[in-house]
């Protein structure tokens, strides 16, 4: 029978394992309810495997987590477009964490529902979501490698729901100011980003051999130092006529094989503040969300929201307040989905978008990066027009339809079965046709003739 005990401010569980040795390892509950649970958790399959109804695990317990996420990023994860970031969350909230010591067979889904809820309250429940699949993922590697024979606790933990933002991108009458308000060093990077709609990777590894002006195509083959994009897969895409010209001043102007070099003339490092400079060009076109005023007195922290930038004072030095500008969140990843978003709205077929963005699944564009705005929509639901007055609201007997005027306003010679008028009672409904409300108290029966 499995138990707990606190020691030290920590729970830990003691149980059987499926070799029938007694073992005790350390949790992350709260309580001693919480802890029970996660024991009994333990429990159950090892004593399934004593009893010879699931295969035994390895004699040393299938190794660490730590073990099993270091051999996953290593074989898996090491050549792939996201491997950095991969390797950097796994490295932060997992490898230096407690749970890197917990063995595979001691590792439930208790184990990782807790320690998900305990790192819930620092990092969003997407990041969470992220955390779930990369341990999902590893087990899942591991079964199909045939490093690990049991079964994959991650799967078991549910998922964290994800609220959708609203999402923001540049509107056609904004491109232009934006691009106004650009430095020229970085103009023609940021044009090809919204007239591509290419990753910030790609432009990084974009060499002048891969823009072909002669075809009119730009060979999207690699992302930053990598010899293959996100999508693990190459593809070529159409120069747009007004892109051309940024896109020649880009390749006169670079010293190196590359299109967009970073400062150093080398390859643009991914952390390179191109969400500054896109932050700083909005604020310079205007399109901001509101101002934020500070006063300038060393000392003072007054400051007041206000919609625009006009001169304000402060009412406790009489100094000039500076305007700062809140710009609207947009990344430079959103450039990505205001390529898609123009691109539809301006009448491009769905699929070729899909094309120009590679994506792999239609969806992908039109759900998640084609995002349309209320007056495209309205001006595509007033494609509904049947001609009705638009000052009154007219009623449906009026409406001078084959079907519906002999029914309801049928002339008199119109006959039912018995050669017999029509009669419907004056409080009685009007019925689809074919339709008996005998729970009513009558039958209405009606044959329409088309000519």
């Amino acid at each position: 029978m499995a138990s707990v005990y606190d020691r030290n401010g920590k729970w830990y569980l003691r149980y059987k394992d499926a070799y029938g040795k007694w073992r005790s390892v350390t949790c992350t509950a709260r309580t001693k309810t919480e802890a029970k649970r996660m024991a009994g958790e333990l429990e159950r399959p090892a004593e399934r495997q004593r009893l010879g109804l699931e295969p035994l695990p390895p004699e040393d317990g299938g190794g660490t987590l730590g073990e099993l996420l270091r051999w996953w990023l290593e074989t898996y994860i090491k050549e792939t477009a996201s491997s950095e970031r991969t390797a950097s969350a796994v490295d932060r909230h997992f490898l230096r964490s407690e749970l890197a010591e917990i063995r595979l067979v001691q590792l439930t889904p208790g184990v990782i529902e807790t320690y998900l809820q305990s790192r819930g309250s620092d990092i969003g429940p997407n990041s969470v979501n992220h955390l779930r699949s990369f341990l999902a993922t590893a087990f899942t590697r591991a079964q199909r490698a045939g490093r690990w024979s049991g079964g994959n606790p991650a799967l078991l933990v549910a998922r964290r729901k994800v609220p959708k933002r609203l999402p923001d991108f540049l509107r056609a009458h904004e491109v232009p100011l934006v691009l106004g308000a650009l430095p020229k060093k970085q103009l023609s990077l940021f044009a090809a980003a919204i007239y591509t709609g290419m990753r910030k990777g790609e432009l990084a590894g974009l060499r002048k051999s891969d823009v072909d002006f002669r075809s009119g195509l730009i060979n999207i083959c690699r992302s930053y130092h990598r010899a293959t994009t996100k999508g693990a897969r190459a593809a070529a895409i159409p120069i747009a006529t007004e892109l051309a010209p940024y896109l020649e001043r880009a390749v006169a102007a670079s010293t190196s094989d590359l299109v967009f070099p970073g400062p150093d003339g080398k390859m643009m490092s991914p952390n390179s503040p191109l969400e500054e400079v896109l932050r700083r060009a909005l604020a310079h076109a205007g399109i901001v969300e509101h101002y934020v005023h500070i006063c300038r007195k060393k000392g003072c922290d007054y400051r007041e929201e206000a919609p625009d930038a006009g001169l304000r004072r402060c009412p406790d030095h009489a100094y000039k307040l500076w305007p700062k500008a809140k710009v609207r969140r947009i990344r430079f990843h959103d450039l990505r989905h205001t390529a898609a978003s123009l691109l539809i709205m301006a009448g491009a077929n769905p699929a070729a978008v899909q094309r120009i963005l590679r994506h792999s699944d239609p969806r992908i564009t039109t759900e998640v990066y084609g995002h349309l705005l209320p007056g495209y929509l309205k001006a595509e639901v007033d494609r509904l027009s049947f001609g009705l007055p638009s000052n009154e609201l007219q009623p449906v007997a009026a409406l001078s339809s084959p079907l519906v005027t002999p029914l309801l306003q049928g002339p008199a010679n119109d006959t039912g079965e018995g050669g017999a008028p029509c009669e419907i009672p004056d409080d009685s409904v009007a019925h689809p046709v074919g339709f008996e409300p005998t729970t009513l108290g009558f039958e209405v029966r009606c044959s329409i003739q088309l000519s």
